[in-house]
């Protein structure tokens, strides 16, 4: 597995762990279990795997090119489901009406989760269609 699949596990692993946290606390505390998003700061961990080691390269032009095209395909969802979620806040809001801040304060959250989850499951699919080894 190389260093560029470890940060991808890695992710969604922390993504799991804060989505995990703030559902099983949002019954018992409510609005305070969003503190659970805090471990998404364990995100911050990532640039780790790619100490570069005496006899091991840390990425090649084929890990670059999966990093590019997943960060493309990320980007791409997130523009489609912030443009979607905007066309329903219309729809659950009215014209008139105003949006809570709670609502946009969580769709920030909702946003970059998505986009972090995206970006490393396409890493791991793209590696997935390689070889043995990736």
């Amino acid at each position: 597995m190389c260093q560029t699949q470890k940060e991808a596990l890695f992710n969604l692993v922390v993504l799991a762990l804060a989505a995990t946290t703030v559902l099983l606390l949002y019954p018992v505390m409510g609005r305070a279990a969003l503190g659970g998003l805090g471990l998404l700061g364990l995100l911050g961990f990532a640039p780790i795997f790619y100490r570069k080691r005496r006899t091991q390269v840390v990425a090649d032009e084929r890990d670059n090119l999966i990093r590019i095209r997943s960060m493309i395909l990320a980007y791409s969802i997130f523009w489609v489901a912030f443009v979607g979620s905007t066309v329903l806040s219309f729809v659950v809001y009215g014209f008139d009406g105003a949006v809570p801040v709670p609502v946009v304060a969580n769709a920030v959250w909702i946003g970059f989760m998505l986009f972090i989850g995206v970006q490393a499951v396409a890493t791991l699919v793209q590696y997935g269609r390689g070889g043995v080894d990736g």
